[in-house]
């Protein structure tokens, strides 16, 4: 080989971290000489799983988690919180989107719901305003989605419209950040949270609207996935301390749990004062055993607690987290909506049809916010009280005192203001869902999965008095375990199994590739 020229040629392998113009040589070594010297600058897509953004689009309420930075550097999962400018602030926004007369995207979530109910009637008949949409779609297979007028729009384009809405809503709360830079969606992983019961076909149209709404091109298909919901969940629940999960017993005497900072916007954890923290009925130390679940053979049933369904779904922890699905079920009109029409109804009936069907009509605005005020309260197991609007009162009193109107209520007074229900009446609204409830469980731990633990997640697992009613039941001989803010565990729990490519089916990694600068 004497006499040949032998050319070295050294290749670099960036990452997102290597920015910036790097010059290139290509040397002669045995006549030490340069023969090309290039400026290249590396065009790298960002493949770290610190990048994410997982979008939980559900049947009721939606909303998106994200992480900017890498578990090394103190990166934690933000959600994203949002406000209905009635005094909430929810880790979800109503899965609601309103389009004007031509079909055009207006708005979603709480100001969905502000916009159109403060239109008028003639107004509203020329606008596409839909809600709960999403369970019809996934479970009927239908292609068409109907407003409450009859009009109508393709499934494709609505789904289209919220995913567009959530990714552009992500991207704009992420780049306040200060340690992260003008990001595009191409940068980022993006995972979908989706129900056990998914079927193929919707799976293709979701992937279809994802693509059209910008979240993926048609090269970068390999950056969506989609975890069940169920997966996801466990995963988070895995992962926590003893100190991670609620503490329950009977005795009510609670404190808050603090909150800490967080970013505008975004939480890491609960405003202060929405999650109550009560002393567990099993010591710290059996909650430890969740990451060794594999060595005893004892399996976890989740319950996913709804606004609508209540899900179960048994898993089995395979040896590194993995997790393998034996069984799965649903049950309809047994989640927190159940509960809160059990409350309209009984408003209904201290205040007449007549009185009740008025306020609807003319103020939709304060029934809903009385409707969201009843959802936190929906939290404790006491005696509550909920402010009654003037201009229900207004309109009741053009009949009768109001106090007349409690005459005859059981379990209800007024005080100066107020509705004040007592403990008792307030459980009666849950009997019919805690009914359904007990009875899947039951069925299904009569069933041979050898389950040690029952695991609450969901936003109606906040719920103190169905926490309670499950550990009554089932407490004895299972591990009824719920973490705090059980409404955020999917989204968390998602960004958590993308971190982690033990957990989820390994994504193909694109090279990068530079360009040469002239």
């Amino acid at each position: 080989m004497q006499g040949k020229d032998f050319l070295l040629f050294y290749f670099i392998f960036p990452t997102d971290i290597d920015t910036g113009t790097y010059n290139c040589n290509v040397n002669n070594y045995r006549l030490k000489k340069t023969l090309t010297r290039k400026q290249v600058l590396p065009d790298v897509k960002v493949q770290t799983d610190s990048l994410i953004i997982a979008i939980d689009f559900g049947s009721g309420f939606s909303g998106y988690a994200f992480n900017v930075k890498p578990r090394e550097e103190g990166g934690e999962t933000q959600i994203k919180r949002w406000s209905n400018g009635l005094g909430l602030d929810t880790p979800k926004t109503p899965t609601c989107i309103l389009f004007d007369e031509h079909g055009e995207f207006m708005k979603f979530g709480y100001e969905a719901i502000t916009a159109f109910n403060n239109m008028r009637e003639e107004e509203a008949e020329k606008h596409y305003f839909f809600e709960n949409f999403k369970r019809r779609v996934l479970y009927r297979n239908n292609w068409r989605i109907y407003t409450a007028n009859r009009n109508w729009m393709s499934t494709q384009k609505v789904f289209t419209e919220v995913l567009r809405f959530l990714k552009d809503d992500a991207l704009k709360t992420i780049r306040p950040h200060p340690e992260v830079g003008g990001f595009t969606a191409d940068d980022f992983f993006w995972v979908l949270t989706v129900p056990d019961i998914l079927e193929d076909s919707t799976k293709e149209l979701i992937i279809k609207s994802a693509t059209l709404a910008g979240l993926v091109t048609d090269d970068t298909k390999d950056k969506l996935v989609f975890v069940l919901d169920s997966e996801a969940a466990l995963t988070w629940c895995l992962n926590l301390q003893p100190d991670g999960f609620i503490k329950q017993n009977h005795s009510r005497d609670s404190q808050d749990q603090p909150a800490e900072p967080a970013e505008p916007d975004t939480s890491c954890n609960d405003p202060a004062g929405s999650q109550e923290a009560v002393q567990f009925t099993v010591e710290p130390e059996e909650t430890k055993v969740l990451l060794e679940t594999q060595r005893d053979g004892k399996r976890f049933l989740v319950v996913d607690c709804g606004d609508k369904k209540i899900h179960f779904t048994v898993h089995d922890v395979l040896e590194g987290g993995a997790m393998k699905k034996l069984y799965n079920d649903s049950q309809d009109n047994l989640g927190g909506r159940s509960v809160d029409k059990n409350f309209k109804q009984f408003l209904r009936e201290i205040f007449s049809n007549e009185v009740w069907h008025k306020y609807e009509k003319n103020f939709p605005l304060e029934v809903l916010k009385m409707m969201f005020d009843f959802t936190h309260l929906e939290q404790v197991d006491e005696d509550v009280q909920i402010s009654c609007p003037g201009t229900l009162v207004m309109l009741a009193q053009k009949i009768k005192e109001i106090e007349a109107f409690f005459d005859s209520v059981e379990g209800a007074s007024w005080n100066n203001g107020s509705i004040r229900i007592n403990r008792e009446k307030l459980k009666t609204y849950y009997d019919e869902s805690l009914q359904g409830i007990t009875e899947s469980l039951g069925e299904i731990l009569n069933k041979d999965f050898n389950i040690g633990y029952i695991v609450l997640v969901g936003g109606f697992a906040e719920s103190q008095i169905l926490r309670q009613h499950i550990t009554d039941q089932f407490g004895p001989q299972y591990k009824v375990l719920c973490p705090l803010r059980p409404q955020e565990v999917i989204l968390k729990g998602a960004v958590e199994m993308r971190r982690n490519p033990k957990l989820v089916e390994s994504q193909r990694k694109r090279p990068a590739w530079f360009k040469c600068l002239s």
